[in-house]
Parts: structure tokens; C-alpha cells; sequence
């Protein structure tokens, strides 16, 4: 009976540890490896549908805006520095800005697997190469910004230092074989500009306000620029303005322009002893013996006095000329 006893002990023994020995194989060696396996399998299949989804995506932007990745910088980062930097230089030197320096900056990555290239540029220009500058570089085919303008006045002179912020943007292929972004050249050919107007004429503006007036602080030519005499000349009427900060005269007709300092504007009407401008889409009346920034805004419901009296009139000089 005892000896029975121990071989069921025994079997029963033994059947457990097969069956746990048989459970822990089963467990990991192959449940919980497959598990594994089917979780790498799933991590690589939703890889595989992001990639796809990428790849749609890119197929889609490429479609509806092939233009973008003909105005992206190159593909190779080096030649993007030195190509876009020699470009910039060349732009600086064409709108004649003075002490032209430029360099760049870290490139970072974009959130779509393109890069931004940054550069800074320095320089000393006037109000109207300044416009030049910001026309000609808008008006170039690249994917480029300006993202920040610092301008500086300079005392007793009508240029201003400028300090200037690009960021450039280079585009990766939608596919491997394709064409554009071009790999080692910068963009070429003529694409719609993002400027309101095609003509730099309509932004001359800009400089003929004088905007840097109001900060630099400094002298205002106009301040000392006064209406000396209106003489009549081979039978037509000037107006002479003498300038004391150089001693010069300036002469102007009917319909001519004048700009001194602060003020641009076009000679209306010359007067026995006042002379009627146009400036800023309004007219002003100046009198003998005033400085152009004395002259004083005649209301628009007021006509302009007739000059047929002063056609006739006898010319009149006033002293110093």
C-alpha cells in the first residue's frame, strides 16, 4: 500500500511539473515571443500607413503647388550658403548699398522634412535704394522672406544703416527622381511676384515721404530753404529758393518738381509774392521771404488764386540773389 502510495505521489508529481514545464515553454517560448513579434509587425505596419500617408500627402502638394518646389532653394545645403549669399551681395551691389555684409546663420528643420536657411545682411542706404532693394528681392522667383528690418538713421545724412533677417526654404522632392528642387542651382525664370504692383515706380513713394525725418532728429533742409524771388525769365515765371545750409538756389517753374529735405512737391501757381505747391494731395501757399516748412495748407473749398493778374505783373527779386 506505502509503495503505491509513493508512485501516485510521484506520478502526480511528475504530471505537475510537466504540465508547468510544458505551460512556462509554451509561455516563453513561443506566446509571448509571437506577441512580441505581432507588436513589432503592428508597429511597422502603422510606420508603413504613415509613410504612405506621407507620401500621398506629398504626392497631393506636389499636384496643387509644383510651383513652390520651383522656387525652393537647392537641395544640397553648401551650395544653398554660398549660391544665395553670392546672390544677396550681387542684389546689395546692384541697389547700391554701401558696407554690404551678409552671413548665415544655423539651418533648421521644418516640420515636413524641408529646411529653413537663415542669413543676415547689413548695409547703408538711402530711403529710395532701400525700395529698389525690397523690390528686387520680392521680385525674385525664390522662397524667400524678410522676417525682420531694423532701420537705423544716420545723423546729418539721408541714408540710414539697415540690419536685415532672411529666412530661405529648401523643399525635399515629393519623389526621388524628380527634377525640382533643382540639387546644386539656384531657381531661374520669371513667376508670378508677390508685390501689388510690377513697376518700382509705384513704390517711390517710400522714399520721396522722407520717413526718416520724423527720428533722426536731425537738421531738415527744409527748415532753411526759403523763397528769396519769383522772376520772370525768357517771359515765364520762377520761383527762386535759396538753400542756407549750402548756399545754393534752387529754380522752379509751373508744373516742376522740387525736393529739399522733408518736402516733395510740384510747383501749381507762382504768385506776385507766394508761390502755391502741391504736397501729400494737397495744396500750401508759401510767401516771399519763408522757409518751405512755413508754407500753410489751403483748404481744398479754396480756389487758387487767378494768375492772370500775375502774368502781367512786373518780375520781382528780393535782396541776396
Amino acid at each position: 500500500m506505502t509503495n503505491l502510495r509513493n508512485v501516485i505521489t510521484i506520478g502526480l508529481l511528475a504530471v505537475f511539473f510537466v504540465w508547468y514545464g510544458a505551460t512556462w515553454a509554451y509561455q516563453s517560448l513561443y506566446k509571448e515571443p509571437r506577441q512580441r513579434l505581432n507588436g513589432k509587425i503592428a508597429q511597422l505596419r502603422q510606420g508603413i500607413d504613415a509613410k504612405k500617408q506621407s507620401i500621398a500627402f506629398m504626392q497631393q502638394f506636389w499636384s496643387n503647388n509644383q510651383i513652390l518646389y520651383y522656387r525652393s532653394l537647392p537641395r544640397v545645403e553648401n551650395d544653398v550658403r554660398s549660391l544665395y549669399t553670392f546672390w544677396l551681395l550681387e542684389l546689395l551691389k546692384f541697389c547700391d548699398v554701401e558696407g554690404a555684409d551678409v552671413n548665415s546663420d544655423n539651418v533648421s528643420r521644418t516640420n515636413f522634412g524641408g529646411r529653413n536657411f537663415r542669413f543676415h545682411v547689413r548695409g547703408v542706404c538711402s530711403l529710395d535704394q532701400l525700395s529698389r532693394l525690397l523690390f528686387e528681392f520680392y521680385y525674385a522667383p525664390f522662397l524667400h522672406r524678410i522676417t525682420e528690418m531694423t532701420i537705423t538713421p544716420q545723423e546729418k545724412s539721408e541714408k540710414a544703416a539697415i540690419s536685415l533677417t532672411i529666412d530661405g526654404l529648401s523643399i525635399p522632392p515629393p519623389f526621388p527622381t524628380n527634377p525640382v528642387p533643382l540639387a546644386n542651382q539656384l531657381p531661374y525664370g520669371f513667376y508670378h511676384p508677390r508685390l501689388a504692383s510690377k513697376q518700382l515706380e509705384a513704390y517711390q513713394v517710400i522714399a520721396e515721404r522722407n520717413l526718416l525725418q520724423a527720428v533722426r532728429g536731425g537738421v531738415d533742409r527744409a527748415d532753411y530753404t526759403f523763397l528769396t524771388g519769383i522772376n520772370r525769365i525768357d517771359g515765364e515765371l520762377e520761383a527762386w529758393f535759396s538753400i542756407r545750409t549750402d548756399g545754393s538756389v534752387l529754380k522752379a517753374k509751373i508744373g516742376e518738381q522740387i525736393a529739399v529735405g522733408s518736402v516733395r512737391a510740384t510747383i501749381r501757381e507762382i504768385l506776385d509774392e507766394d508761390v502755391v505747391f502741391e504736397r501729400d494731395n494737397m495744396l500750401w501757399l508759401l510767401t516771399l521771404g519763408e522757409c518751405l516748412n512755413q508754407s500753410f495748407a489751403l483748404p481744398k473749398e479754396v480756389p487758387v488764386p487767378d494768375v492772370s493778374i500775375t502774368q502781367q505783373s512786373q518780375p520781382s527779386t528780393v535782396n541776396g540773389l
